[in-house]
């Protein structure tokens, strides 16, 4: 019996990866729930007691003067945090960190496959991190001085859509690829990962 009639094994890479990219999505997902609070740390009790501290005034009697706090401090130190509260920001704070190294490590790496696939010299260049950005004005096929108009506030928004609308294209893909980047939280994981290996 012939499975390649049945099978079509040139599409198999293309779903795995596909299965990859969906089970990174899934796996973020679920970690993302797993740092929830609990219901007796809401967020509504943290900003209730947050907002009566900053309105209440604290007078101290000091001979005939009146000292009062500010009504308009809303800092809040860790130190005056309860041990609670402590343990939820330090999961956040993990969970911070640990996200934006795997998102730091997926995208370099992506890029570099970029970079390989249009043959860009120093493809290395996009593990560091101002770099990179040559490497991605470079395989969006934008001239290199690209690069000094990201520094600069504002303009740095609309070249970085321009960029990248047009890395996909220079990989002879829909520039719509550029649309994946506002999907929320996944979005830059699903731009890098289906321009790497697809």
């Amino acid at each position: 019996m012939n499975l390649s009639k049945y099978l079509p094994f040139q599409y198999i890479s293309v779903v795995w990866r596909r299965f990859a990219l969906f089970f990174i999505a899934l796996f973020a997902v679920v970690s993302l729930q797993h740092f929830i609070a609990e219901p007796s740390l809401s967020a509504s009790n943290v900003i209730s007691s947050n907002t009566s501290s900053a309105i209440a005034t604290a007078s101290v009697q000091n001979g005939d003067q009146l000292i009062a706090q500010s009504s308009d401090s809303t800092t809040v130190n860790y130190d005056s945090l309860t041990e609670e509260q402590k343990a939820l920001a330090d999961k956040i704070l993990l969970f911070a960190g640990t996200f934006g190294l795997v998102a730091y490590i997926f995208t370099s790496f992506c890029l570099m496959k970029i970079a390989d696939k249009l043959k860009i010299p120093n493809s290395w260049l996009s593990w560091i991190p101002i770099a990179q950005i040559w490497v991605m004005v470079r395989a969006a096929g934008k001239p290199g001085w690209w690069v000094i108009l990201f520094l600069i506030p504002l303009v740095n928004f609309v070249i970085g859509l321009i960029v990248f609308f047009s890395i996909p294209t220079s990989l002879n893909k829909s520039s719509l690829y550029g649309l994946l980047l506002f999907v929320p939280i996944l979005g830059v994981f699903l731009y890098f990962g289906l321009l790497a290996f697809t």
